[in-house]
Parts: C-alpha cells; structure tokens; sequence
C-alpha cells in the first residue's frame, strides 16, 4: 500500500517545497524537483533515478505509476498538491529525481555543433534554447558564467523535458575555450557589434555558437576569443531578439547548410 500524506505541515512535504525554491538544497542534496507526466517519462527513459512520486490520486491512477516508475509512490490530497505543483494544469505528478554525470563522447568524424551559453539568466530562455537544441540535434551544450541553477523548475518545464536528453556540461570559459580547440571546433560569437550576416557565414566544419545575456550580451573572453562574430539580420528597428529566438534561427541556419544531415 503506498504512502498517504494529508497534511501540508508534514516535514517531506516541506522539504519538497524548500528543494523546489532553493538552488543551495539542491547543489547539496544533488537532488531536484520534476513535475509532469512526460517529464517524469523522460527523466527515467534518459537514466535518471527517480527517488520519489508524490501522485494526487484524484488525478492520475498511483497504479498505473507504481507498474511503470521503480520509486516509492506517495498520495497526496488535492490541497497538498496545489502547494507542491507549478502549473495552472497538471497531470498529477511530482517528482523528487537525482542529478546523474554528465558522461559525454563527441564523434570527431562528423561535423558536431555546440552551443555555449555564456551567463545567460532567465530559466524560461535556457529552457527554450534546450528545446531548440533537442530539434536541431546539438551534440554538446556548455554552460559558462551561470546565472542560473540548471534544475530550476521553470526551466525544466519550459525545456519540455528536453533538458534530460541533451549533452550539458558546466566548464570555465578557459577550459571551454581549450575543449572547443583540441575539438577543432570554429567559434561564431552572435553580437550586435559584428559586421558577419549570418546568412553569410559558411558553417561547414564542427560549429560552436556562442550566445551572451539577454542585458550585456556575449563577455568580452568570447569577443576577443571566437573566431568570427556574427548576427542575425534585423529589417525593423528594434535592433536584437530573445536569446532563444537568436538561438534557434542560428541552430537551423547551421543545419541548413549542412543539408539538416551533418
């Protein structure tokens, strides 16, 4: 028989809550708080370990969930998930999931592309960058000066779930910068300061695409390291766009020239 919570003053409930709003638990705890049914699905289909469900029974079947997830299963009440989930619409599921390594191999007999986010500070862009990134198949995803805890639940959700079957690994710009060249990666660093059109840029060996914050734009390490910088062409007058708007229209423009079979 699986667990039953009816309480909000129960201390897992609790600590559920502060692992969901404290980036400092879950660095400690290694540990994050996943919410929805396809997100779930994800997580464990790409090896991550599930430790524990909390299911609202009037939702979802604990069941169904108890024969497809391996973790303990715990019941909790319509008042109690209300302060659990995230959404306005839910499938009735909460999970607490472990970080895992990452554990990564480029093919250095094909044309990789990479993509560096160099201290971007909004979960709800890196998460729609990674989703892009998921579509365009990138192969490896660095993160540099992070402003963003990676397992922010906004994040995770505006990723789709796409976060779980990506390459992504946190490095020092400097140590990036040396990964990128024993790799024989070019680097294209998108910045309003550049002269490049993206359409012009011939994309042909292993790519890596930096992009900056969404206030200052790429540091100055990747405007004096890359090898060209480049931007998208602007027709109206505002003068940029969302990063991960940016993001997907140079991902695409990449896998065009390479004839989407790189």
């Amino acid at each position: 028989m699986n667990k039953r919570i009816t309480s909000s003053e129960n201390k897992d409930i609790k600590k559920l809550i502060k692992l969901a709003n404290k980036p400092r638990l879950r660095k400690e705890s290694k540990s994050f708080v996943v919410e929805g049914k396809r997100e779930l699905e994800m997580a464990f289909s790409n090896g991550f370990l599930i430790k524990k469900i909390y299911c609202n029974p009037n939702i979802v079947d604990p069941k169904a969930i108890k024969s497809e997830y391996d973790s303990e299963i715990i019941e909790v009440n319509n008042d109690i998930y209300s302060k659990i989930s995230f959404r306005s619409s839910t499938e009735g599921l909460v999970g607490i999931v472990f970080q895992k390594n990452s554990n990564f191999k480029l093919d250095d007999g094909k044309n990789n592309l990479a993509i560096i986010l160099d201290g971007i500070e909004k979960p709800g862009n890196i998460g729609a960058i990674l989703r892009s990134c998921d579509s365009a198949d990138v192969d490896l995803i660095i993160l540099n000066n992070e402003k963003c805890d990676l397992y922010n639940p906004n994040l995770i959700r505006s990723s789709l779930g796409s976060i779980f079957s990506l390459n992504i690994v946190s490095m020092e710009s400097d140590n990036t910068l040396d990964f990128l060249k024993d790799h024989k990666f070019k680097i294209y660093a998108t910045s309003l300061k550049s002269k490049n059109s993206l359409e012009k840029i011939k994309f042909g060996n292993s790519s890596a695409i930096v992009l900056g914050s969404e206030s200052s734009g790429i540091s100055k390490f990747w405007l004096n390291n890359s090898d060209e910088l480049i931007k998208i062409p602007m027709l109206g007058l505002v003068d940029s766009l969302n990063v991960s708007v940016s993001a997907a229209i140079t991902l695409y423009e990449v896998n065009r020239q390479n004839n989407f079979n790189r």
